[in-house]
C-alpha cells in the first residue's frame, strides 16, 4: 500500500468514526490563532476537517483549513473526543491532503522552515550521548 492510499484509507476510516460534536476544536489551544476558528461554530470546523479527510476538501469552510493548518499536534484535542479518536492524527491526515499528498491539487502551501535542520540538531544534542553527537551531528 502507498503512503498517499494509507492516509486516504485511514483517513475516511477516522472521519466516518468521528461525528464532529467539537470537542476537539473547544480543547484545542492553537484555535485563537487559527483566523475565524474562534467565531466559528465547533462542530461545523470539526465537520470541516472531516470533510477533508473524506477528500471533500473543497466544501470544507476556511476556519476548518486554518484549524488544520495551525496544529501544533499538541494531543490536547484527544483527552477532548468522546469517540476516543487518535484527533492529532487526523489533523496530521487532513494536513497532508491538503497540501496535495494524496494526488489532489494543493489547497494550503507548505511552510516554509529554514531554521528545521538547526532545530533537529538542537533537539538531538539533548538526548544523544557526546560521542553520539561527534558522531551523527
Amino acid at each position: 500500500m502507498t503512503l498517499a492510499a494509507r492516509i486516504a484509507e485511514e483517513g475516511a476510516r477516522l472521519a466516518a468514526a468521528c461525528t464532529a460534536c467539537g470537542g476537539c476544536v473547544t480543547a484545542c489551544p492553537m484555535t485563537p490563532f487559527a483566523p475565524g476558528v474562534d467565531a466559528a461554530e465547533p462542530g461545523q470546523v470539526a465537520g470541516g476537517m472531516r470533510a477533508v479527510l473524506l477528500g471533500e476538501g473543497a466544501a470544507a469552510a476556511p476556519e476548518a483549513i486554518a484549524w488544520v493548518a495551525a496544529c501544533t499536534r499538541s494531543a490536547q484535542c484527544n483527552a477532548a473526543c468522546p469517540e476516543r479518536l487518535d484527533v492529532a492524527l487526523m489533523l496530521r491526515f487532513a494536513s497532508m491532503r491538503l497540501r496535495g499528498a494524496v494526488g489532489e491539487a494543493p489547497r494550503q502551501a507548505p511552510k516554509p522552515d529554514p531554521g528545521w535542520s538547526s532545530r533537529v540538531k538542537a533537539f538531538a544534542r539533548v538526548s544523544l550521548s557526546e560521542q553520539e553527537q561527534a558522531e551523527w551531528l
